[in-house]
């Protein structure tokens, strides 16, 4: 097909056009998930330092903007404080099992669907080094995502990662601690929610 000289830039823009809406059509909410963001400072048990709680779009159910999100905490992490969010109000809470739950609470209309929120807050973290889960429950005028499912190796039954994940921190040692660098923990023990 011989196309005239200045036909050749229309069609690369014209292609590069499609390949740009067809990017922004396939990127689905399975491609975004409920994210802990460490700002590039590494998570230490017994210290304190910060992180941030990112919501990418708004629930999975009804595909509407968020209302409210609650952060479960499970017993072994330490205080945990949120920063101000504009727009949004915030509560923290000790639950009866040791945990902590903290609750933002947007103030006027939901966020749309396709903007990111973030939630800074400053942790203490865990006494002990190993991966810690933090629980959310996302809430939007249709219903509700949990982002609480653990991370775990595709079979055939299931993908990986799953459609909800649950978001986890590593925390490392603290130097010249005995405390190994892989200790276990189950990132989903000690947080507080029933059913989904």
């Amino acid at each position: 097909m011989n196309l005239p000289s200045r036909s050749i830039p229309a069609f690369w823009a014209a292609l590069g056009g499609l390949l740009i809406i067809s990017a922004v059509l396939s990127s689905s909410p399975a491609n975004a998930h409920a994210i802990i963001d460490l700002n590039g400072v590494a998570a230490v048990a017994g210290q304190t330092s910060g992180l941030t709680l990112e919501i990418q779009h708004g629930c999975l159910t009804g595909q509407d903007g968020t209302t409210q999100v609650t952060a479960f905490a499970g017993k072994p992490w330490g205080a945990i404080k949120p920063a101000a969010v504009i727009g949004w109000t915030s509560v923290s809470a000790r639950l009866a099992n040791g945990g902590q739950q903290i609750t933002w609470t947007i103030q006027g209309a939901p966020q749309p669907f396709g903007r990111p929120v973030f939630f800074p807050m400053t942790v203490n973290w865990p006494k002990s080094a190993g991966s810690y889960g933090l629980r959310v429950l996302q809430v939007c005028p249709s219903g509700v995502t949990w982002w609480d499912t653990p991370f775990t190796p595709a079979t055939a039954a299931a993908p990986s990662p799953p459609l909800t994940p649950l978001p986890q921190v590593q925390v490392l040692a603290r130097p010249g601690s005995t405390d190994a660098q892989t200790t276990a923990h189950d990132p989903t023990s000690g947080a507080a929610h029933s059913g989904h």
